[in-house]
């Protein structure tokens, strides 16, 4: 087994002295063998260590919910959406044997980093799931501020070969959830994303179980080619659209930047209530 399974096994069982967290739920659906991959079979030179104890964070649940993250509250009607999303994703991706998922939207502001934030933590949820979440939103990563995480180093760092990935993988205090923090780029973030190292990570990731799921945060399609030129390297990819603002125009036109890419669906995020 490699070490990137080890390590998300260890997040996940990180408090296995005590019973699953409220909302854990079980998936029955069957896992299905994976689909062949975009790169070689050549074993992979990256491995994923173990989240140190110095980045591992709990933060506050009202904190949480100021940054409008309530995937983890059992309370909160907001939840439901996101619960329901987690249970047609699952079965999706396991019905096709597949463990990696890329987010991006139309345009800036969509609400893309937030619904990538609750949905990892919905997924984290289920009891069969083990969820990396990588903040691939180079130029400007927020999801460590949303997860209130303080990471002095992030996937830029990796990248540029500044740092290991131990460095920058951080678990927010959720079980079954680790993150790779973002840190801004300085320079340009397309041939970060293209490098031998960025591929070497992405091979490793693709070839865990279907029960290891990591979730890409990309930019928004109008910044930059970023989202364009990764998103077809992910097994599957989701387009967040926000209500009342995102044209029918922009929608189409993201559509056609993805053709590439297996566009399973949308979300439309930020919905007005009738």
């Amino acid at each position: 087994m490699s070490r990137i399974a080890d390590a998300l096994r260890k997040v996940k069982t990180q408090n296995e002295h005590r019973p699953p967290s409220a909302g854990r739920q079980e998936d029955s659906a069957k896992v299905e063998k994976r689909a062949g991959r975009r790169f070689d079979d050549t074993p992979p030179d990256i491995a994923l260590p173990s989240v140190p104890a110095s980045q591992s964070f709990h933060a506050d649940e009202l904190e949480l919910a100021e940054e409008r993250v309530i995937a983890s509250s059992e309370i909160d009607e907001r939840v439901g959406p996101y619960r329901k999303l987690r249970t047609r994703l699952l079965k999706t991706m396991r019905d096709n044997g597949w463990n990696t998922l890329a987010i991006t939207s139309a345009h800036e502001s969509a609400g893309k980093s937030l619904t990538a934030a609750n949905l990892a933590i919905s997924l984290a949820k289920d009891v069969r799931t083990t969820v990396l979440l990588v903040d691939l939103d180079l130029e400007t990563p927020t999801i460590h501020k949303k997860l209130m995480i303080k990471a002095d180093k992030g996937v830029v760092d990796f990248l540029e070969e500044r740092a290991t990935l131990e460095e920058i993988l951080y678990s927010p205090g959720f079980d079954g959830l680790a993150v790779m923090a973002g840190r801004s780029a300085t320079k340009q973030s397309s041939e970060l994303l293209a490098s031998p190292r960025m591929q070497q990570l992405m091979h490793d990731l693709s070839h865990q179980s279907e029960a290891n799921i990591t979730i890409f945060d990309l930019p928004p399609l109008r910044r930059n080619d970023d989202a364009i030129l990764f998103a077809p390297f992910a097994d599957a990819t989701l387009i967040i659209v926000e209500d009342g603002v995102t044209t029918e125009r922009q929608f189409n036109h993201a559509l056609s930047l993805l053709d590439k890419a297996n566009v399973i669906g949308t979300i439309l995020n930020k919905a007005r209530s009738a």
